[in-house]
């Protein structure tokens, strides 16, 4: 399959499409902001210039909204490791003393195999750049494969990684680029020893139009029986531990001793039910299973956010980024967030958020009981954060430094292929 071209109504050719294939390898059965990343992506490419193909490792609540961009979208499952422990059992003396058997294995299951399948079918489809979206320690068949393939080939970085295998480091200096999403990425890679000149910063956006408000306020509350007066603070992501929603749910409990019709939504899918129902029991102890309402997955936060009267980012771990920081601030909501990771970057504390260490539900109440107490303040500090979602943060700047990457790469690629015959003359 060729790449397609674009041509002038009378017939004369103006430019070769480019084909790039996009892979999210999630498989968590979550959908989260990577997800939203893409879509918003393959959504405004310059359909002139890029061809968008999107692969997904599995089935997904998104995969609709990228058909009805118009976007070629696959799911190719991947191949599931081999394990002796299914033979022999997790603590067999014969498990055990195969493991450097089973590494072998796995490495040409999971690797080598699927690498000349992937330089195959990025060939069958006329394949120009691949672009993997999650990270250096992902999907290195895929990075294989476009080697193989003889294809340039790119991955995004939204993880703040504790470890990165050998194999993440070979095939991260050969990459044509890594797309840090934030500051807080790059000082990461630089800690452990990875600052390759491949490393291309660029802040993840948002399209502050797409956050449309269909229910209102009232109709929320009214689903969800809570008072008309009652404040609303609440959380939005994934269940996870590191998501910090622990932090959250003890901080409401300090919030209701001054607020004592305070309602807390938790709003995202259940990414741990053992940590959802540690959150369930910790409201019961803490007595306020009436004021915490969880509502699992969302199609439209926009909604949700809208009712808040602040919207808190908890997590415990280093953020990568945070989408729904954005989010937030776009719907001009006073944000708290935790001040380790990206936050920091995108909040400038006290003016378009407030900022407190992670896991301290005390300060966290604070903050929050500040705001509630404070209307005019909460105005003041939402109109503030969308303005600089509007003015750093938009997805046309997101766009156009990708694009440009795109466009850098296929001109150094060509100049690159040009120079020997230009050698000879």
């Amino acid at each position: 399959m060729v790449a397609t071209r674009t041509y002038h109504p009378l017939g004369k050719k103006i430019v070769k499409k480019k084909k790039i294939l996009y892979c999210e390898q999630n498989t968590d059965g979550t959908v989260g902001g990577s997800y939203y990343c893409l879509l918003e992506l393959v959504q405004r490419l310059d359909r002139s210039r890029y061809e968008p193909l999107v692969v997904f490792y599995t089935d997904n609540s998104l995969i609709p909204r990228f058909e009805a961009a118009g976007v070629d979208t696959r799911i190719m499952p991947p191949v599931e490791p081999f394990h002796f422990s299914d033979w022999f059992g997790e603590r067999s003396p014969l498990t055990l003393g195969l493991r450097p058997a089973q590494r072998l294995i796995n490495t040409g299951r999971r690797l080598l195999w699927p690498a000349l399948e992937r330089a195959r079918f990025l060939k069958r489809e006329g394949v120009d750049l691949v672009h993997l979206n999650n990270s250096i320690v992902l999907c290195h068949d895929w990075m294989l494969g476009a080697r193989l393939a003889g294809i340039p080939c790119i991955t995004h970085e939204r993880g703040v990684n504790h470890h990165f295998p050998w194999t993440a480091r070979y095939f991260a200096r050969r990459l044509e680029a890594i797309v840090s999403i934030s500051g807080a990425v790059t000082e990461n890679f630089r800690r452990h020893g990875i600052d390759y000149p491949n490393i291309e910063p660029i802040y993840d956006g948002i399209d502050v139009n797409r956050l449309e408000v269909r229910r209102s306020p009232e109709e929320l509350r009214q689903t969800y029986g809570v008072p008309a007066q009652a404040p609303v603070i609440g959380v939005v992501g994934n269940i996870k531990r590191w998501k910090g929603q622990e932090t959250v749910v003890r901080a409401t409990a300090v919030v209701q001793r001054q607020h004592p019709d305070v309602r807390c939504f938790v709003v995202g899918a259940v990414g741990s039910e053992r940590y959802h129902r540690y959150l369930r029991e910790l409201c019961a102890e803490l007595k306020i299973e009436d004021n915490v309402i969880f509502t699992g997955f969302q199609d439209n936060i926009a909604d949700y956010m809208n009712l808040m009267d602040v919207v808190i980012h908890s997590s415990v771990d280093p953020e990568p980024f945070g989408i729904v920081l954005l989010e937030g601030m776009a719907l001009q909501r006073p944000v708290v967030a935790t001040n380790i990771g990206a936050p920091p970057e995108i909040i400038v504390d006290g003016e378009s958020g407030l900022l407190v260490p992670p896991g301290d539900a005390e300060a966290l109440a604070a903050s929050v009981n500040s705001l509630l107490s404070d209307p005019q303040r909460r105005r003041r500090i939402g109109a503030a954060a969308r303005q600089r979602v509007l003015n750093e943060f938009s997805i046309q700047r997101n766009i156009a430094k990708t694009e440009a990457l795109y466009s850098r790469i296929f001109t150094t690629r060509a100049t690159d292929a040009q120079a020997p015959a230009v050698s000879r003359r």
